[in-house]
């Protein structure tokens, strides 16, 4: 799997900033608080479990509206009511791991993050 930064693009038609650090079979999603929050607390993750003998590839994003991705105008309150919504970032972590290629992996998170571990994903996560 490519290693470094990749810019996705939903089917939305919004950009999504990602970066894939590590090696490993083990694959991690790791989700950041917020809504707002950013990625930064997550990229030395694969270095760290590395020095614990892990060979981990760590897979982050910013999610819609944080840092290098795109932020809609979420003053409008018609974008706000459609992406605000756990609905939709529930669906935004779906189609991120899809464009991924994540098949069979991980989920962290932190804070907002956090909160998808009580969310019903596909077969495919492991938490």
């Amino acid at each position: 799997m490519k290693q470094g930064t990749t810019i996705i693009t939903l089917d939305n038609g919004y950009h999504l900033w990602t970066n894939t650090q590590g090696e490993g079979d083990i694959h991690l999603l790791a989700l950041h608080g917020g809504p707002g929050g950013n990625h930064e607390y997550w990229e030395d993750t694969a270095q760290q479990l590395k020095k614990q003998g892990l060979n981990v590839q760590v897979h982050m994003y910013d999610q819609l509206g944080s840092w290098y991705s795109d932020q809609p105008d979420y003053s409008d309150k018609a974008i706000a009511d459609k992406y605000l919504t756990y609905d939709y970032f529930l669906d935004e972590v779906e189609e991120v791991r899809q464009k991924l290629g994540l098949d069979n992996f991980y989920l962290i998170g932190q804070s907002w993050g956090g909160a998808w571990f009580k969310c019903t994903l596909p077969n495919t996560v492991n938490i």
